[in-house]
């Protein structure tokens, strides 16, 4: 099956700390994985990596068609249309509507026609049950309906991958219920879901693959170092940028 995530080697290092060890793993088509650790173990390097906001001190991080290397602007608008990203603190314009927010997200990937905007951001907000409140500020609304606009936001571009880093991190039991319910089905419908927690029965609940992550050392379920598949030799992927995929702008 082809993988929309593989680490070959990874590390990353902030001076002196090791936040990240020779970490090698693969992520699936369509998949869903779960990293579950403390804070401080690694997973906002580990994401940061993913979305390319970082580069790695070794190894080589493939996304979709983008093996490592900085990326051109024109580049990461390609990335965004892989990756649908979910943050625990939401990260949206406190001064726009919850429309503006999910509709940015359109406008920065520059895949759609001005006239899909409206149809494309209202599909979005009726999947994450908030088109009621398209006009209102996102201060005007719950953590819960806060985070499910970020989702929203997330899934608009129908990305490959969703990548949520602890959605639940900030809400009450209900709303953290309701939003992972809201996340099965989405991957349900055929998006991978990659979801960093510290709670190991938030990981439970999504019923995916469970890696932990200890000290910069990802683990699996056995407790073994994480590897990449005999199908994907190690050392494949060149350090350098990919060309963008066929037809790509």
């Amino acid at each position: 099956m082809p993988g929309v995530i593989t680490f070959d080697a990874v590390s990353k290092r902030y001076g002196e700390r090791l936040a990240l060890d020779s970490v090698s793993w693969h992520m699936d088509e369509g998949e869903c994985v779960v990293v579950v650790g403390p804070s401080g173990a690694g997973k906002t390097s580990l994401l940061r990596l993913i979305t390319h906001e970082t580069q790695p001190t070794s190894g080589t991080v493939t996304v979709g068609t983008f093996r490592g290397g900085r990326l051109k602007r024109r580049h990461r608008a390609l990335l965004r249309r892989t990756l649908g990203i979910v943050y625990e603190d939401f990260r949206l314009l406190p001064d726009r509507s919850v429309f503006d927010n999910v509709a940015l997200a359109v406008h920065i990937a520059g895949r759609f026609a001005d006239e899909e905007v409206i149809p494309r951001v209202m599909y979005a907000l009726e999947e994450v049950g908030l088109p009621l409140k398209q006009g209102a500020l996102t201060t005007e609304l719950s953590y819960g309906e806060r985070q499910r606009v970020a989702i929203a936001r997330a899934i608009v571009n129908r990305p490959a991958v969703i990548v949520a880093d602890e959605p639940t991190g900030a809400l009450e039991r209900k709303s953290s219920e309701d939003v992972l319910t809201l996340l099965r089905r989405i991957h349900s419908e055929g998006a991978a879901l990659l979801l960093t927690t510290t709670r190991m029965e938030v990981a439970e609940s999504l019923g995916g693959r469970i890696l932990r992550l200890e000290d910069g050392r990802l683990l699996d379920a056995d407790g073994s170092p994480t590897a990449l598949p005999a199908t994907i030799p190690a050392g494949a992927a060149p350090a350098s940028a990919a060309a963008p995929p066929a037809g790509g702008a």
